[in-house]
């Protein structure tokens, strides 16, 4: 009698077993499609997080870039002034040289021409009748040396004379190739300098750009800041309902799908250095894509928020609340109920925005959270 009921139970536990074997499997698939879909989510976000900080970084990069340029230009152009200052060193020495060399050779051509007038004057002397004129060999031993003396210094003068000739020559053609060579490089040196002038230029373009971009962004933050603080004192003003009388369930679904552009809390801007906090998750997204309810609630508020644009927010009770921002149209409206999930808006790029994304944020009693320990 034991051994039949023993059998019988372990039959009956084999049967209810096997009825729910294919219960779990389908179980199993559900966890592993919403697994993959969560990896691919991720995947897409983080994808998505790398283009947008390629795109924060190419401003710094660009300006790198500029600035090597600049540099490089700078460098040829002081490279062309000093070779043109050394250029017109040589050119001021050649003249020196120069005119020194033709005062020498303009004293030197004056005793030349004495010479020659001397000899013009008293008539062509014949260097063997002063030889011959000797009365004796002493006489023609000292007429002998005084005209090698003289022989020797014309034809030294005559040498000196035709040198100094040929180096004035060469001086002035190295003083009109210097010349040649500075014009040229006054030319290049100009071309220089209109690159570095437009590199500067450019540098100072985009520093201006950057600028403004600053002190816009400040002011767009400073607004945002205070709209923040207005919503939190507007939800906090709020008696907040109970969670099911709000229809809310207690957990929430991803407003849109795409991916995270700027995640929540506080970030360093990669240029400026300052600190801006970032009070919600931006998820990316195309003009008129839907928006849904995070979860069931009340809407408070459904209109233009300063920089959020037009926004609504809904109350889940409990304290905790969603903001959803820069939306293209509303379409719920103030104390309305919504469910999980509702079509609520679509998404755009109203109020403080550079493109179509919905900015998600979560509250607790009035204060942002971080949405991702909300979502699945």
């Amino acid at each position: 009698m034991d051994k039949r009921r023993i059998m019988a139970l372990a039959l009956a536990c084999l049967l209810t077993l096997g009825s729910s074997l294919p219960v779990l499997a389908d179980e199993i698939e559900d966890h592993q499609r919403q697994l993959e879909d969560i990896q691919q989510q991720m995947q897409q976000r983080q994808q998505k997080a790398a283009e947008a900080q390629r795109q924060v970084s190419s401003f710094s990069e660009q300006l790198r870039l500029i600035q090597a340029d600049l540099d490089n230009a700078t460098a040829e152009y002081d490279a062309i002034q000093s070779r043109r200052a050394y250029i017109e060193q040589q050119i001021t020495l050649n003249a020196d040289i120069l005119a020194k060399t033709e005062k020498s050779l303009a004293e030197r051509t004056k005793i030349l021409n004495k010479r020659i007038r001397d000899i013009y004057e008293n008539g062509q002397v014949s260097y063997l009748d002063v030889l011959l004129g000797a009365t004796d060999f002493r006489d023609f031993t000292t007429r002998a040396d005084l005209l090698k003396r003289v022989l020797a210094q014309d034809a030294a003068l005559i040498t000196k004379v035709r040198a100094e000739r040929a180096l004035i020559a060469q001086k002035k053609a190295e003083l009109e190739r210097d010349r040649a060579a500075v014009i040229e490089l006054e030319k290049v040196a100009a071309a220089q300098k209109a690159v570095v002038e437009n590199r500067r230029n450019e540098r100072r373009t985009v520093l201006d750009s950057a600028v403004y971009q600053r002190d816009v962004n400040e002011r767009a933050y400073q607004e945002l800041l205070d709209t923040s603080r207005r919503i939190e004192q507007m939800i906090r003003s709020i008696k907040s309902g109970d969670r099911a009388a709000t229809g809310a369930t207690g957990s929430m679904i991803w407003p849109i799908t795409g991916p995270i552009t700027s995640p929540f809390g506080w970030r360093t801007h990669p240029i400026f250095g300052t600190a801006r906090y970032h009070s919600g998750l931006d998820i990316g997204a195309d003009y008129g894509d839907p928006i849904r309810a995070a979860d069931g609630g009340i809407v408070i508020s459904a209109d233009w928020l300063g920089g959020y644009g037009y926004a609504v927010i809904i109350d889940h009770g409990g304290g905790l609340s969603s903001l959803y921002g820069h939306n293209s149209e509303l379409l719920v409206s103030e104390g309305q109920r919504v469910y999980k999930g509702q079509i609520i808006a679509r998404a755009g790029s109203t109020g403080y925005s550079t493109g179509p994304h919905c900015h998600f944020e979560v509250r607790l009693n009035g204060s942002p959270v971080s949405p991702l320990n909300y979502l699945p």
